[in-house]
C-alpha cells in the first residue's frame, strides 16, 4: 500500500507557487522557496522574530506623526529586504533584488517631492477620472487634504514601478545572461565613494552654500563614479549564480 507523500515536489512546489502569485514560476525558484522552508533553522526563524520586533519597536517608539507617514517605512523597508535576503536568508542578492530596491527608493523620492511642492496629484488625477465617468461634478473634498493619501499612493506607484522594472532586470539576467547585479554592485559601491569624496570636500571647504561651479563638478563627480563602478563591478564583482554561464 503506497504511503501519503509527506514532504511536497519541486514540481509540487512549482504548480502551487504558479497558481498562489497568478504568474509563472520556475522550477529553481519554487526548489529554493521549498528548500528554505525545509532548512530554515531555529537560529533563522529567531533572527526573523528579532528583525520584526525591532520593526515594531521602532513603530512604538516614534511618534503617531512620524510612523503615519511613509517615509520611514520605506528606508526601513528596504534595509529589511538586504537584511532578510544576505543575513537571514544567507544568499545572494540577484538583479531583481538591486533593481527593485534602487528603483523603489529613487522613484519614491522623486515622487514624494513632487507631491510635496503640489506638483503632482495622483489622487487627483483619480477624483478628475472619476467625475468625467459620472454625472457627479461636485467637488466633494478639497485636493489639499489629499497629502497623506497621497504619499501613500506615490508609495505604491513606487512599489509597482520598482517590482516591473525588476522583472525586466531579472528577465535580462536568466535569458540574455546580463549580469546585471554585478555592475549594480559596483555602481552602488561607486555611489558611496562618490558620496564619502562629497563629505571631505564639504569638511573642507565649509558646509555653506555651495556654489553652482562645486554643485556641478559634485554631480559629475558621481556620475563618474557610479560608471567607473559599474565597469569594475562587471569584471570584479562577477555574481556567482548556480546555473549561469560566466563568460
Amino acid at each position: 500500500m503506497r504511503q501519503p507523500e509527506s514532504v511536497l515536489s519541486f514540481g509540487k512546489c512549482e504548480r502551487l507557487a504558479s497558481a498562489c502569485f497568478c504568474f509563472p514560476i520556475t522550477a529553481a525558484q519554487g526548489g529554493c522557496a521549498l528548500m528554505f522552508v525545509e532548512r530554515a533553522s531555529i537560529a533563522q526563524v529567531m533572527a526573523f522574530v528579532a528583525l520584526a520586533a525591532v520593526n515594531l519597536g521602532v513603530f512604538r517608539a516614534l511618534p503617531l506623526e512620524v510612523v503615519r507617514f511613509p517615509t520611514l517605512w520605506v528606508f526601513l523597508g528596504a534595509i529589511d529586504v538586504v537584511i532578510f535576503r544576505k543575513l537571514i536568508c544567507v544568499r545572494s542578492l540577484r538583479a531583481f533584488h538591486y533593481t527593485f530596491l534602487i528603483v523603489f527608493v529613487l522613484a519614491w523620492i522623486v515622487m514624494a517631492n513632487l507631491v510635496v511642492t503640489a506638483r503632482f496629484h495622483p489622487l487627483g488625477l483619480l477624483v478628475q477620472w472619476y467625475q468625467q465617468i459620472t454625472t457627479d461634478k461636485i467637488n466633494v473634498v478639497s485636493l489639499d487634504s489629499f497629502d497623506f493619501y497621497e504619499l501613500w499612493m506615490t508609495c505604491f506607484l513606487s512599489f509597482a514601478l520598482a517590482v516591473a522594472i525588476g522583472l525586466v532586470a531579472a528577465w535580462f539576467e536568466s535569458r540574455r545572461n546580463w549580469d546585471i547585479a554585478a555592475c549594480l554592485r559596483g555602481a552602488l559601491a561607486g555611489f558611496g565613494i562618490a558620496n564619502l569624496l562629497a563629505v571631505i570636500d564639504g569638511a573642507v571647504w565649509g558646509w555653506g552654500v555651495v556654489s553652482p561651479v562645486r554643485m556641478v563638478g559634485r554631480l559629475i563627480l558621481v556620475g563618474v563614479c557610479v560608471i567607473l563602478g559599474g565597469v569594475v563591478g562587471l569584471s570584479k564583482l562577477k555574481s556567482n549564480t548556480p546555473g549561469r554561464r560566466v563568460p
